[in-house]
């Protein structure tokens, strides 16, 4: 299993594209991981690429490194409590939070690379995070690819389980419950790719109850803006096998949010498309999507 800063990848990474670890300290003083990646020459807008609920940025490196391969920085930030996170793991204070931890991430790209707008790609989970992100600070946001989005979710934990994790909020909000994910075939059927899932060890399978609201109040952001409310130009890749995802009413809030202005990608493929056998046409409808909106007029 090829490894990179103490994650496992699922593909090795390339050889043509360089790969730095950072530091990013988020504005409460939390340490997390970014991943940045470089081509050759970088002569087109910086991506921020944003992981699902359970993963972390080594599920995605060859995405990553595909876009920086067409001119893009690309640099994956890890969510707080996921990946490398020692302490903490599945816990996040609020959904305010999680969003300025976005905007914290937003920053240190403008920093580093001196653009002033960049592309957003958010897989999964991410992707819901990444909606109410653009929903809630659209300035600088050139785009938004969200891939697979973890908006109208298939898999939810059961109502008793919900109970207590509302009461835990109130008495015990670093309590901890199962992620209700934990069977790999929800995100793939490549044997080879559930296997890599069965032996990562920093697969998160547990968050506490405040984290857990935490993407309830997510939902709530984006159930309660006005139709049309998400201007930034956006793409819908969707995965025809999803087991995780309402895709149809994935499709409907997107359409909604944007006011029918989304363009809406379908693949034949499992929920963790990078995952395919032959991931080649996720790679170029990733591709494709980033850099189609960016020439957008």
């Amino acid at each position: 299993m090829s490894a990179l800063g103490g994650l496992s990848l699922s593909r090795p990474a390339a050889e043509d594209v360089t790969t730095d670890t950072e530091t990013l300290v988020l504005t409460d003083g939390v340490r997390t991981h970014v991943f940045r990646h470089a081509a050759a020459r970088p002569d087109r807008m910086p991506v921020l690429y944003v992981h699902g609920i359970q993963s972390h940025p080594g599920w995605f490196v060859g995405s990553a490194q595909v876009l920086a391969r067409a001119g893009h920085m690309v640099y994956q930030v890890t969510r707080r409590g996921s990946g490398l996170a020692g302490i903490r793991r599945g816990d996040a204070p609020s959904a305010g939070q999680l969003l300025e931890d976005v905007a914290a991430a937003v920053e240190h790209v403008r920093d580093a690379t001196g653009a002033e707008r960049l592309a957003l790609a958010g897989v999964s989970w991410g992707g819901k995070l990444l909606a109410a992100y653009g929903l809630a600070r659209p300035d600088g946001v050139a785009s938004l690819t969200l891939v697979a989005p973890g908006i109208v979710p298939r898999v939810s934990v059961p109502p008793r389980t919900k109970l207590a994790i509302a009461a835990a909020r109130v008495f015990w909000p670093r309590k901890t419950f199962d992620i209700p994910l934990n069977d790999v075939a929800l995100f793939t059927d490549n044997p080879a790719m559930r296997e890599y899932l069965r032996r990562d060890a920093r697969r998160l399978h547990r968050a506490t109850a405040r984290f857990l609201v935490a993407s309830v109040m997510l939902d709530r952001r984006l159930a309660a803006a006005s139709d049309g409310a998400l201007a930034v130009p956006t793409t819908l890749i969707l995965a025809e096998r999803d087991r995780i995802i309402d895709n149809a009413a994935t499709v409907a809030v997107v359409d909604r949010l944007t006011g029918g202005r989304a363009r809406t990608i379908r693949l034949d493929a499992a929920h963790t498309m990078e995952f395919e056998p032959d991931p080649t046409v996720f790679f170029e409808a990733l591709r494709g999507a980033v850099i189609g909106q960016e020439v957008s007029p």
